[in-house]
């Protein structure tokens, strides 16, 4: 199925005859290299491909809210890297670990600072404690979360009520940078948990194709694996790795394609290194350039491989036009 699947219909008996259709952009998490979706978004709005579902994870679950929250327009794309270029100028992040963990760990050093600081952050930016899901006037939107309580993935959203802001924050828990979210129904902490590329949320909620701006990209270890901190994050790679070869495999089963964009740059960055941020959304860019092109030279093909259509099939064709024009 290619993205012309979700074009409007050119009339009424087209639009009467083509099942539902539902194109999710689905966003998935990797902290400060989520400024690379913003430039493939650019890419894809300068396209004319408009979702009709956002479904994130972590930085992939905030780039979704803001495009949500003023549409997925040029304002909305600008609005987008307004936020990061303003995140980039401050202190929005622990500037290390060792600063990160001593904040978690030991008592009376402003366990809530940096929660405090980012709610204000994106409330300055448009996302205020009050606003809800029902009220986001762009694409339908789903955040993923973990709910450590219950051992499950939660998706905000479902609930129009859920506060917009919450899901953000839940999704992109991590400790020790930022606390888990804590709610009557659970314990939040980051959604790339459950799921780091959240393919099965956005079948769960009626996708029929996905566009995936894949931000996991696991480098091989620069030398021998070695000391406990090394073999989990080995550990927690292979994890990732397979939870996203899961939710492929049943995009697969279900019939429902997944343009995979893996979105790449050339060298490591830090989870609170927001240095390389413009550098990154023009990565993201032209990475995005590049997949349209091999998208549209591969429908062309597949256009050129189809065999014209029989005389016996156009005058079928032409019979069913008569006929639904013979009921009105």
């Amino acid at each position: 199925m290619s993205l012309l699947s979700h074009r409007k219909p050119n009339d009424a008996s087209e639009q009467e005859d083509a099942p539902p259709r539902k194109l999710a952009f689905v966003l998935g998490g990797g902290g400060p290299r989520g400024a690379l979706q913003v430039g493939a978004l650019r890419a894809l709005l300068e396209a004319d491909i408009h979702p009709d579902m956002i479904v994130g994870t972590s930085i992939g679950a905030i780039n979704g809210a803001y495009l949500a929250r003023f549409g997925f327009s040029q304002e909305g794309i600008e609005r987008l890297i307004e936020v990061w270029s303003d995140a980039a100028r401050g202190d929005f992040a622990p500037g290390d670990f060792a600063r990160a963990m001593i904040r978690a760990l030991l008592p009376g050093v402003g366990k809530r600072g940096y929660l405090d600081q980012a709610r204000a952050f994106y409330a300055r930016h448009g996302i205020t404690p009050e606003l809800r899901f029902r009220d986001l006037a762009g694409p339908e939107l789903y955040i993923v979360a973990a709910d450590v309580q219950h051992h499950r993935p939660v998706i905000f959203g479902e609930n129009p009520d859920d506060p917009v802001l919450d899901g953000m924050l839940a999704s992109a828990a991590i400790p020790p940078w930022l606390p888990p979210m804590e709610f009557e129904h659970g314990v939040m902490v980051d959604g790339g948990a459950v799921s780091h590329v959240p393919i099965e949320p956005a079948l769960r909620h009626g996708a029929t194709e996905i566009i995936a701006l894949d931000l996991f990209y696991p480098l091989p270890p620069e030398k021998p694996i070695q000391g406990f901190l090394a073999l989990m994050d080995q550990i927690f790679t292979t994890m990732e790795s397979r939870h996203i070869e899961l939710e492929m495999q049943l995009a697969r089963m279900q019939g429902v394609p997944v343009h995979r964009w893996r979105l790449r740059y050339h060298q490591r960055i830090a989870f609170w290194d927001l240095s390389q941020t413009h550098n990154l959304i023009h990565a993201g860019y032209e990475a995005a350039k590049t997949y349209l092109a091999e998208m549209a030279a591969a429908r062309e093909e597949a256009q050129e491989e189809q065999p014209a259509p029989s005389w016996l099939d156009q005058l079928a064709g032409l019979w069913a036009t008569v006929w639904r024009n013979r009921r009105r």
